[in-house]
């Protein structure tokens, strides 16, 4: 076991302030947008003893903390099938790795979790359609989309939105601004308009009223399954994802946007599912395959691990942690704020420490 050393990544759509607060330094100015642990190939993380880089077999599993100070893009990413197929769509259209209109350079799926720390804010998955077609007669939404959702056809309601002509986004914006005060859907035309101050005529402002709002509270985590349209729009979270860099973005950035791949890619019938943590030790149920999340907060919290199906990861984010593996009587691995400690498949039993918020990443469902 070692400590890692955790790569900052910085967006514009990070905050100048939140990760250095957890970290307990100086804010560098800029925004900081993850905290990544893991063997990415743009940043992999660095054993802080042996000074070596992490590789995929060491951490088959990306862990960030996020830390969103504006919305991100509006996205889905790739189930199995669909990033299969549409990685072998680019690689015969001859689309190098690194081209900006790549959206499949691995043609893996990525499942990812939030597990939020504070409260923690996006839209993701749809709305039930009855919910839907209320808030879209309400808000103006375009005829043609609102035939769409009476048809309860979310693949025709995406195509609706893409079809959709500059004067029906031009009303649209409009009259999400004379949404009286008490209305129940001026929150939803706040944030239709705050986009909209962002991205002007962008048609997915169309598709932001049928989202499904989540406000996430402190330990509470969301699980986004592949072909789950969703957009993080503020606050900080643990992120857990599998390793891989097929996305598919629709709208509300300057990067590439493939808004009919969204077509081939968004599975309706998957919604978020939101997840509170209970107790001082909370394994989180959601995550498939690809990883379990757990939760340990409290006041010198004990956990002891002894079946284990392969490396690991235990990241702080409040108080101290440590770690202590059986193997060799070897001494406690002092985990604070910001910092993780890797757990290798040889170091048998070990029992974590945690005294303030840590988190617990496995691989699979163990």
């Amino acid at each position: 076991m070692d400590l890692l050393e955790g790569v900052i990544r910085s967006y514009d759509w990070g905050s100048t302030t939140a990760l250095a607060e957890l970290r307990g330094i100086e804010p560098s100015g800029k925004p900081e947008a993850e905290l990544w642990f893991g063997a990415h190939k743009a940043n992999p993380s660095v054993f802080r003893t042996s000074r070596s880089s992490a590789t995929l077999d060491e951490m088959p599993f990306l862990v960030k903390v996020l830390a969103v100070d504006r919305p991100l893009s509006l996205q889905a990413h790739p189930d199995a099938s669909a990033a299969t197929l549409r990685y072998q769509r680019e690689e015969k259209a001859g689309l190098v790795v690194d081209d900006p209109r790549r959206c499949h350079p691995d043609g893996r799926a990525k499942p990812e979790m939030v597990c939020a720390i504070g409260r923690f804010e996006t839209l993701c998955g749809f709305r039930p359609f009855d919910e839907a077609l209320l808030v879209a007669k309400s808000l103006g939404l375009p005829q043609l989309i609102v035939d769409a959702l009476h048809a309860a056809d979310w693949p025709a309601v995406v195509a609706a939105v893409l079809a959709s002509s500059p004067s029906d986004l031009a009303a649209f914006e409009l009259a999400v601004a004379e949404v009286p005060d008490f209305s129940a859907d001026r929150s939803t035309a706040d944030l239709v308009c705050f986009l909209a101050e962002m991205y002007p005529r962008d048609p997915s402002l169309l598709l932001v009223p049928l989202l499904r709002h989540v406000s996430l509270e402190d330990g509470d985590a969301l699980f986004v399954a592949p072909g789950v349209l969703h957009i993080h729009l503020s606050g900080l979270a643990v992120e857990v994802m599998a390793v891989s860099d097929d996305v598919v973005r629709m709208g509300f950035t300057s990067k590439h946007v493939d808004p009919h791949g969204i077509l081939e890619v968004i599975r309706p019938a998957f919604c978020g599912s939101v997840e509170s943590a209970t107790g001082a030790v909370h394994r989180f149920s959601s995550g498939g395959d690809a990883f379990t999340l757990w939760r340990l907060d409290g006041r010198e919290v004990d956990m002891d691990i002894s079946c284990r199906s392969g490396p690991e990861l235990f990241l702080c984010t409040a108080g101290m942690a440590s770690v202590q593996s059986s193997i060799g009587g070897s001494t406690d691995l002092v985990i604070r704020p910001g910092e993780a400690a890797w757990i290798g498949p040889d170091d048998g039993q070990a029992r974590l420490w945690v005294d303030g918020t840590a988190y617990r990443v496995t691989v699979g469902g163990v």
